[in-house]
């Protein structure tokens, strides 16, 4: 700490001949303290690790109310917390991407390629992701080298083989991360070495992965996965592993691991023995004497057919296309089974000895072509903590299921149904089930599980007594943090909720395909302050409805329907919905002065005549959607519309992506004037539908007409699975 005291002291006043190498902290403070009084200053601090080294620095800045300003930096989230105001320093774009790889390696030459040399160059700094550190060591490693080899350069981008200056000291920089680490985290961010390059590392299954592995300590007060989601939470707060938002209309949170930090820990894991990866991109292989010690099997491609699986705790098979599946009974102490979106050719994957691995936690096949486990799973299986058979082609899971008393996380997706005696899983936390078994001894049964974090289920119908026997259960869950529950029938009036009184932990609360009478009185920032996820259908809706919503401070989706025929109209104020970032629904919504400022994707309604507040409002607006009510506007009116909204779209800083679909165009008033123009600019909203459907999105602004209904609807997935908040 005095050498950090002394250094800023010489920065400051480098005339000053600094012999105070005796000095204790508080002389030096003292000293920093005397120059910088009454001096307006900006003082740039770097790379601060831990709070107290902060809290003696900030002794020695004296604030003379001159307007001096101090910036640090830091890679822990907690620790800019305390400092201060915290700004997350987004990635370059590629374009300064770009422009910082080839000034690197061309100088002020300019930056002109060949079309050839160009694409390759694209390549890299892609590769980056954005962060100037890895574009920095890629331009510096591809300086000295002849443009022929670069593609060469490319497919070996492990970096490990090049003795380079710049490489050596970004590992130097990441090695001081690592080892700052302690003990638990350096052995979950081991673990993400197994992960293909670029991989979406889903949150809640490498969570459930440590907690098999036993990375995780059970610990009484706190439960295995919360105590795994802090871990989580400090790698990512520390910069060791990028967290990647949910797609706007999922909630599946996760993250990715940057080329150079998998490289690093991919080194280590294997000097370690820890994790032995198998990948042909990364140049990783396994030989035949390193896979007879291996404990943790990764493997993306290749074969496996002689290696040996004596020693495996762990195999982990993503996107990897074999001919056949290592028996199961070559595994004698195996804990973890992964296979995710695996290839295996007809009659490859055998499952009929999955009971002898009685050591096994872990069970995911997420999407990987199996038909069926075996029947007696639950009888044998008895540590089993998690089964994931999402995007499988399991149709029913075995009764025996129910057997499995250790289990904590069961989900799975369309097509596969369970049967069982769901009340004896009383270990569950979390649950996803996407048809879910409709008789009143499964839904009755859920409220057994009095352990449940998540509950995700959906029925393709569902009866009045099923659902009075599900509120009931849902009752006696106070554990619940996220609760979605889709109905894939005809949408019905349901009640009960009121009279609920949910944890207070709750983030995500969901019912789609059923309307609820009114807005619950618990739903409100001091009974679910940390809602962040909002799906509700209405059927009466009021402004005061609004304003208390709009005081949820956590809340960052809504989707909010009103079934009345006479739509609200609802003027957002700026102290309202201030952490939104996604609003969908069929009110309309006018933005007053500063309204929605975190906002990125709107759909809402409006009518012609209305101002909706689009101009000078929502900075990070992205994709904005209006429904175009036509009833009773003159074709004039309505054109008059569409070509406001577009102006305030073309002037918006942001310049978001717009759409405007009309509906009721069968009730406009009579235009003389307008009496040819039957269609608009734009293009039909099925023409529109199919443009979306081929190419993933509108490829330009477009204003769609709708002549079928009368009252537009959203078409969304009306579920997103398996979700944690």
């Amino acid at each position: 700490m005095k050498k950090v005291l002394r250094d800023i002291l010489h920065e400051l006043d480098k005339q000053k001949n600094i012999t105070e190498s005796k000095m204790d902290e508080r002389q030096l403070i003292d000293q920093l303290q005397e120059f910088l009084a009454n001096k307006r200053y900006l003082i740039v601090i770097d790379d601060i690790w831990d709070v107290s080294t902060w809290e003696i620095i900030k002794c020695a800045l004296v604030d003379s109310n001159s307007g001096s300003r101090v910036i640090t930096t830091t890679r822990i989230h907690e620790v800019a917390k305390k400092v201060g105001g915290v700004y997350n320093i987004k990635p370059l774009s590629d374009d300064n991407s770009k422009k910082l790889f080839h000034s690197r390696i061309f100088g002020d030459e300019g930056t002109s390629l060949d079309d050839h040399s160009d694409e390759i160059s694209d390549n890299f700094f892609r590769k980056c992701g954005g962060v100037p550190l890895a574009i920095i060591t890629l331009a510096s490693l591809l300086v000295s080298k002849p443009r022929d080899v670069w593609c060469k350069v490319f497919d070996s981008i492990g970096f490990g083989q090049e003795d380079n200056e710049a490489i050596q000291n970004t590992r130097q920089i990441l090695s001081f991360s690592y080892y700052d680490l302690p003990y638990h985290l350096k052995t979950c961010l081991l673990h993400l070495s197994g992960y293909p390059e670029d991989f979406f590392i889903h949150k809640n299954r490498v969570i459930w992965k440590w907690v098999a592995e036993g990375f995780i300590p059970m610990d009484q007060k706190i439960s295995a996965f919360e105590l795994g989601q802090s871990y989580y939470n400090d790698l990512i707060n520390r910069s060791m592993i990028q967290s990647v938002e949910p797609d706007i209309m999922a909630t599946i949170d996760g993250c990715r691991v940057h080329d150079i930090v998998l490289d690093l820990i991919r080194t280590l894991s294997s000097e370690l023995n820890f994790v032995t990866t198998q990948d042909n991109v990364q140049l990783n292989r396994c030989s035949t004497s390193t896979s007879s010690s291996a404990r943790r099997l990764a493997i993306h491609s290749g074969s496996v057919e002689h290696m040996d699986m004596g020693h495996v705790r762990s195999f982990n098979a993503i996107s990897f296309v074999d001919p056949v599946l290592p028996p199961l009974m070559s595994f004698k102490v195996l804990r973890v089974l992964v296979l995710e979106n695996c290839d295996f050719s007809v009659g490859g994957c055998h499952l009929e000895q999955l009971g002898k691995l009685v050591q096994l936690r872990y069970l995911g096949l997420m999407g990987t072509p199996v038909t069926e486990l075996p029947r007696d799973l639950g009888y044998q299986l008895k540590f089993l903590q998690t089964l994931n058979m999402e995007d499988t082609g399991i149709k029913e899971l075995p009764s025996s299921v129910d057997e499995l008393s250790k289990l904590m996380c069961l989900c799975a997706s369309k097509g596969t149904i369970m049967m069982g005696r769901i009340g004896k899983l009383t270990s569950l936390e979390e649950l996803t089930l996407f048809h879910a078994d409709k008789s009143l001894d499964f839904t009755t049964g859920l409220g057994e599980l009095t352990q449940l974090r998540v509950l995700g289920i959906r029925f393709d119908e569902m009866e009045e007594s099923t659902y009075m026997a599900l509120v009931k259960s849902i009752y006696n869950l106070q554990r619940l943090q996220s609760l979605e529950i889709s109905n894939d029938g005809v949408d019905f009036e349901v009640y009960g909720w009121e009279e609920w009184a949910p944890p207070s932990e709750l983030r995500l609360f969901a019912l789609r395909g059923m309307e609820i009478p009114r807005r619950p009185s618990w739903m409100n920032s001091s009974c679910v302050r940390h809602l962040s996820y909002l799906w509700i259908e209405v059927q009466e809706l009021e402004a005061l409805d609004l304003q208390i919503i709009g005081r949820m401070s956590s809340l960052r989706f809504l989707y909010l329907s009103n079934s009345v025929v006479d739509w609200l109209s609802y003027t957002v104020s700026s102290h309202e919905f201030q952490n939104l970032t996604y609003l969908r629904t069929d009110l309309e919504i006018v933005c007053g002065e500063g309204a929605l400022p975190m906002v990125e994707d709107l759909r809402c309604f409006t009518r012609a005549g209305n101002d909706v507040g689009l101009a000078g409002n929502m900075p990070f607006l992205k994709e904005a959607c209006y429904d175009l009510n036509c009833c009773d506007s003159s074709g004039k009116e309505v054109d008059g519309a569409e070509a406001a909204l577009r102006q305030a779209a073309e002037t918006h800083p942001n310049r978001p992506k717009l759409k405007i679909c009309r509906f009721l165009e069968e009730y406009m008033c009579d235009d003389s004037d307008d009496e040819n123009d039957s269609g608009s600019e734009g293009v039909s909203s099925a023409d529109e539908k199919s443009d979306e459907d081929e190419d993933g999105e509108s490829k330009q602004e477009l204003s769609g007409t709708d002549q079928e209904i009368s009252h537009a609807t959203i078409e969304e997935d009306p579920m997103a699975m398996a979700s944690q908040p």
